[in-house]
């Protein structure tokens, strides 16, 4: 709070920043941290506790309402009052367990006070810099763990926690935010480091591609595809260019050195991406990257998602199976009939199918609205900001690039599309960036700049 009051950026638009950056580098290590070793007060939970504090006095302070008046903040206000109504009787049921699964609601409380803190410029700037920070730092930190994980999990540690602990999902889903937000920076820019930027926005590509994750990859895909909404081609331009010089560099390499293609990094590139779209997991994949089976992945996603939605309409449709409810019990004795070890994972690998299970159709409709407010907001801010852009092309001569409001919206959408084949929006690692970065979105695109606002903020 001292640091708050003597620098430009207020108290929640700091801790927010902090957050995203802890997450980005720390995955669950930095998740599952707590100030006592006795009592579960984690990092999520403290900021959201603290930050909500703030907002609440400042709007009792200046009398107004802690959201806006618009489609998108009364969606999410519907959607988290009918995930809260049966949190009751399941916590009567369940105990703490109900409250675990009910924290990809409350998670969403980091909405409304995103949306609030970066509404200014200076709380804006921090975010931008945290998040650019952080990404660009990851790749390094992902490989050092990966190269000395007994340093990470055993010396790099509090009261024998890791600080550092990688999801691999997350932390590629993560690199591909950062190729997003940093070919920005060079698309912005005017200075001769920018191109310093697209250098860092693909290597964070390949190093995506090196954690050898599908959702990661249809995570950038989804960034991609908010930029060309609003005309934004370069991007994809500068993927396909650098990609066709990667292919053409490595088949040389394999020449020469008369390596087979299934040796190659391409076979197991052009393997994952033919996995994507073998729902069932009927191929016969030969690569021999790592040391999962990629259909067996697949059929492990389709047998969980089948059994838990015959599981919820059994049992409950309207309204869910509840908050505590174990989803994976009936998965296990279908998938893992003779296994005896441990299993934790408690969502089935599926937003959307984790909202159903608990919530049922009521709980799924409701955030189906909330995804449709996100995606008219979407369209409506890709495209205001193509028109922008070209207005002032027309009035300066100059190409500004997207608007930082574009960009935090492909960043939601990459880790909303990540959510949808991994546990990502139940637990704080992925909820707590997201949902910054909603409120981030929604704060920066709500309402039109002059043109002469815009200018000055590219310039910056």
């Amino acid at each position: 709070m001292i640091v708050a009051h003597v620098s430009p950026v207020r108290f929640n638009p700091l801790v927010l920043g902090l957050l995203m950056a802890g997450y980005v580098l720390g995955n669950r290590g930095f998740a599952q941290l707590s100030i006592s070793g006795s009592l579960p007060l984690f990092p999520a939970e403290l900021g959201i506790a603290a930050t909500l504090t703030v907002l609440l006095w400042r709007c009792a302070r200046e009398k107004k309402l802690p959201w806006r008046n618009d489609f998108l903040n009364w969606a999410l206000i519907f959607w988290i009052a009918v995930s809260t109504v049966r949190l009751p009787l399941d916590a009567r049921t369940y105990g703490a367990m109900a409250l675990r699964d009910y924290a990809m609601v409350y998670y969403a409380l980091f909405f409304f006070v995103a949306q609030e803190a970066f509404a200014s410029d200076a709380g804006w700037r921090w975010a931008r810099r945290c998040l650019l920070a952080g990404t660009a730092m990851l790749p390094l930190l992902y490989g050092a763990f990966s190269l000395w994980p007994d340093f990470f999990l055993g010396t790099l540690t509090v009261r024998g926690l890791p600080l550092i602990y990688f999801k691999g999902d997350l932390a590629g889903t993560f690199m591909s935010i950062g190729a997003l937000v940093w070919f920005i920076v060079f698309e912005r820019g005017k200075s001769p480091w920018r191109w310093l930027a697209v250098a860092i926005s693909l290597g964070l590509v390949a190093a995506m591609l090196a954690t050898e994750n599908r959702a990661a990859m249809l995570a950038l895909a989804a960034g991609v595809a908010v930029m060309l909404i609003g005309g934004r081609w370069r991007f994809a331009a500068a993927l396909v260019a650098s990609g066709a010089v990667a292919v053409v560099a490595i088949l040389f390499w394999a020449q020469t050195t008369g390596r087979p293609w299934e040796k190659t990094p391409l076979h197991g590139v052009s393997q994952r991406v033919v996995s994507i779209v073998d729902f069932q997991g009927a191929r016969d994949y030969s690569s021999a990257e790592g040391a999962e089976s990629k259909g067996d992945n697949n059929r492990f996603r389709a047998i969980w998602w089948e059994t838990v939605v015959d599981e919820t309409v059994a049992a409950n449709p309207w309204t869910g199976l509840g908050y505590g409810h174990d989803l994976a019990e009936g998965f296990l004795r279908a998938y893992y009939a003779d296994s005896s070890d441990q299993f934790t994972t408690r969502s089935p690998h599926n937003l959307l199918l984790s909202i159903f299970a608990r919530t049922g159709v009521a709980g799924l409709a409701a955030f189906l609205i909330l995804c449709t407010a996100m995606l008219f907001r979407t369209w409506k801010v890709s495209r205001e900001d193509s028109r922008r852009s070209r207005e002032l092309l027309i009035d300066t001569g100059e190409w500004t690039g997207p608007q930082w409001k574009s960009g935090a919206w492909c960043c939601v959408w990459a880790i909303f599309t990540s959510a949808c084949f991994g546990v990502v929006l139940e637990g704080p690692m992925g909820a707590v960036v997201f949902w910054i970065l909603l409120g981030a979105a929604a704060a920066r695109s709500n309402g039109a700049a002059p043109k002469q606002e815009e200018a000055k903020e590219s310039a910056k």
